[in-house]
Order: structure tokens, then C-alpha cells, then sequence
């Protein structure tokens, strides 16, 4: 028998859950280690943050969908991969610690025959001071918690609008290092159309900052869209549909700090400015959670399995080189460790090793 581990159950690692149990015969067993107890369909949550959807309607309890398909379900959060086992025992495994039921706070060797690191980001808010909702000055959609306290403040904002204020905007990446920039894009284009459908959009001032070198760039140097026959680029597309809503722009930014009302943010030709605000949703840029790594001996081989920046290292090609000289081929194939083939990352894959968009 074959035990497969998967640390994560979110888009990435429910959706390998799933289809591990579905070609795996009923002798090999999937295990499944998430903090949190249930799953959320993290794309719906823009529709939290403008209260069209609540957070039960995205998210469900992932212990009963496991058990019913024979899946083993912990709830608890990886701490430390021991790929090569300890010595005397060869057996690789991940050291967990319980986050819910009687056992929270208390710490569990988990073994397995292959390893799928499914963890997901870590929402880095502290990469900006100030930014963020838990103990911040700006909000987010990247939980169904934070969705529903923006949802929250929004509700606030419209009702002192329908009494005569005016209500300022502000929507978009909240570090120079983002990568997220699509799901900003829908939320601000969701709640322009809420505040239109709740009557207020004359009384609105919606602005548009991102750290894209152009609008509708969304971090990957931008794309093309046919419909009628024509070709189309993001930039035009998003110039015009923004000039259509009264959606005003600021790319090329970089947000260097949030206080309450205010968002301190430097442009890409050295220019510092500050935005005043009565309502800023900005996404953090994303980093690993921060697992360690641990040889048979004790010693720390974090930095082997891991990139700097926290994420998992794969079948790519991480070597530095020109805009010009990145291909296709960069990209990972089999998402598989090349220390440790038993191990794997599995994830959306935002950028590619290098920057897809031309550096600037």
C-alpha cells in the first residue's frame, strides 16, 4: 500500500485529492492536511466583497466530502518536510500541528510514499505597512472572511452616500511585487456595477492603481482577445471599457504604505505621491507559507527544496537570464522536486520562473 499526502485543500490540492482517489485502487490511501476546515472557491469571493454572494455560499466543510469518498482529512498545517526520513528510519514524512478539535496545538508525524505540496500563498500584508485588513487600513477579497467584512464597509460607505457624500475608491495591488492584478480587476469592475445597481455611481469616484506597466498588462506583458473577427489587445480593451464605466487609472505603481484614508505609493519614474481614500480593497503580493526542510541528520535543506521566496522548487529552469532567452520550455512540466522524486508542488502558476512580462 501507498499512502499519497497531500498538504493543502484548496483549488490545487482538493482537485489532486480528488483525482488520486478516483485512479488510486482503494489499497493505496490519500491523506489530506489543511488548517482550515473547509474549502473555499477563493474566484467567488469577489462577489462576497460587493454582497451578491455570502461567505456560505462559497465555501462547504471538507471533513464529510472526505470521509464519504474515503479520503483521510486532518485538519491541521504542515510545519516541517523530512524528505529523506531520520536516521534509522528511511521513511520520508511532514510533521504537522493540529489547528481544530482536541488535538489543536499538538504536533503529529505524518509518512507517505509521495508528497504533493499543495499549500497555496501566504497573503504577505506585512510586505506593506498598513496594508490589510487585520490590523491594517485597507481591505481584501483573497479570504471569504475578508470578502465579508469589505462587504461590510462597503454597505457602510453606500448608506452615507445615499444620505449626500461623496465616496472615493481606491482598488488594485497593494506592492510593487504583486501578481494578482486579475482578481483586483474583477472586484473593481464588480463594484462599479453594485454601485450603479444601488443608485449611488453618480456620487462615486472609482480609481484603478496597479503596479502594470500598462493598463490591462495584468503582469504578464498583456494578451489579445478576438471576437467579430477582430484581435483586440488587453490594453485597448480595458482603456476603453474603463473610459466607458468612469474608471479613473494609476499603473506603473508601487505601493509603499497605508494609513487610515491614505495610500503612500511611488510610480515607476521615481514620483511619490499619496491617495487619499474612503474605501481601498489591494491585494498583497504572494510568498511561500514557510516550510522548513530537514535532512535524515537534523540539518536544514530548506533552501534545496525551496526558493527564496518560499515557494517549492520544481522541473523548471530557475537560472537568470534575458527576457529574449526565456521560452515555453522554462515552464514546469511535471511540477516534480529534482532533489526528491517522490515530491511535488502542484499550483496555479502565476508567472514563470522569470518574469513573463519585459522588464522594465
Amino acid at each position: 500500500m501507498s499512502r499519497v499526502v497531500i498538504l493543502g485543500a484548496g483549488v490545487s490540492g482538493h482537485t489532486a485529492a480528488s483525482f488520486a482517489r478516483r485512479w488510486l485502487g482503494r489499497t493505496h490511501e490519500v491523506v489530506v492536511v489543511s488548517p482550515l476546515a473547509d474549502y473555499n472557491w477563493i474566484p467567488s469571493n469577489i462577489w462576497v466583497g460587493v454582497g451578491l454572494m455570502a461567505p456560505s455560499d462559497v465555501t462547504f466543510a471538507l471533513a464529510p466530502v472526505y470521509e464519504r469518498h474515503g479520503i483521510v482529512f486532518k485538519q491541521a498545517r504542515a510545519v516541517e518536510i523530512h524528505p529523506e526520513g531520520r536516521e534509522g528510519d528511511p521513511a520520508p514524512y511532514v510533521v504537522i500541528e493540529f489547528t481544530g478539535g482536541a488535538a489543536s496545538g499538538t504536533r503529529e508525524d505524518v509518512r507517505y510514499d509521495f508528497l504533493i505540496n499543495a499549500t497555496g500563498p501566504k497573503l504577505n500584508f506585512g510586505a506593506t505597512p498598513g496594508l490589510g485588513p487585520d490590523g491594517g487600513h485597507s481591505l481584501s477579497v483573497c479570504t471569504e472572511t475578508h470578502a465579508d467584512e469589505t462587504s461590510r464597509h462597503l454597505d457602510e460607505l453606500v448608506a452615507r452616500m445615499q444620505r449626500g457624500e461623496r465616496g472615493r475608491f481606491l482598488v488594485g495591488t497593494g506592492h510593487g511585487s504583486c501578481t494578482c492584478e486579475g482578481a483586483a480587476f474583477e472586484y473593481v469592475v464588480n463594484l462599479e456595477f453594485e454601485l450603479r445597481r444601488r443608485g449611488v455611481r453618480d456620487r462615486a469616484d472609482i480609481w484603478w492603481l496597479s503596479n502594470e506597466y500598462e493598463l490591462g498588462d495584468f503582469g504578464m506583458g498583456g494578451l489579445h482577445l478576438r471576437q467579430g473577427g477582430y484581435v483586440t489587445s488587453s490594453k485597448v480593451f480595458t482603456e476603453s471599457l474603463f473610459a466607458e464605466r468612469g474608471i479613473h487609472w494609476i499603473t506603473r505603481a508601487h505601493v509603499r504604505e497605508v494609513e487610515a484614508g491614505l495610500a503612500h505609493y511611488e510610480t515607476l519614474d521615481g514620483t511619490e505621491r499619496s491617495f487619499a481614500f474612503d474605501f481601498a480593497m489591494l491585494l498583497p503580493p504572494f510568498s511561500g507559507v514557510g516550510l522548513t526542510a530537514l535532512d535524515r541528520k537534523g540539518a536544514d535543506i530548506t533552501a534545496q527544496l525551496f526558493q527564496p521566496n518560499g515557494f517549492m522548487k520544481v522541473d523548471a529552469d530557475y537560472a537568470s537570464k534575458p527576457y529574449e532567452a526565456w521560452s515555453p520550455a522554462d515552464w514546469p512540466s511535471t511540477y516534480q522536486s529534482p532533489g526528491y522524486q517522490n515530491v511535488f508542488a502542484v499550483g496555479i502558476a502565476f508567472a514563470p520562473p522569470h518574469a513573463i512580462s519585459k522588464p522594465r
